[in-house]
């Protein structure tokens, strides 16, 4: 069992950025959340998505370099390489927060 979550670690963690991130989106636009400036001009909306999607980064970071071992067994080169798809998958999922408007 220990096997299979090192396995998905970093696709859990993925998961779980997509819906954090999915969830902000919401709850922010219905808030109106861009309409209320916190740090040198950006909106709270931008701030707690920002803050959130680099939160999940950390996360998805630690799992990576957690998982890396120098034994080369099958579960280990699994855990490392799906560790990096959920890292590059959680760095890809947030890019849209800094190039598009936040709410329509």
């Amino acid at each position: 069992m220990i096997a299979l979550l090192r396995a998905s670690a970093g696709l859990i963690v993925w998961a779980f950025a997509f819906c954090l991130l999915y969830s902000l989106h919401g709850i922010g636009c219905a808030a109106r959340w861009p309409s209320i400036t916190v740090l040198g001009g950006l909106d709270l909306h931008r701030f707690a998505l920002i803050a959130a999607w680099l939160a999940c980064i950390v996360a998805n970071i630690a799992i990576t370099l957690a998982v890396r071992r120098p034994r080369k067994t099958l579960i280990d080169r699994l855990a490392w390489r799906s560790a990096l798809v959920g890292l590059g998958a959680t760095v890809v999922t947030g890019l849209p927060i800094l190039l598009l408007p936040a709410c329509l």
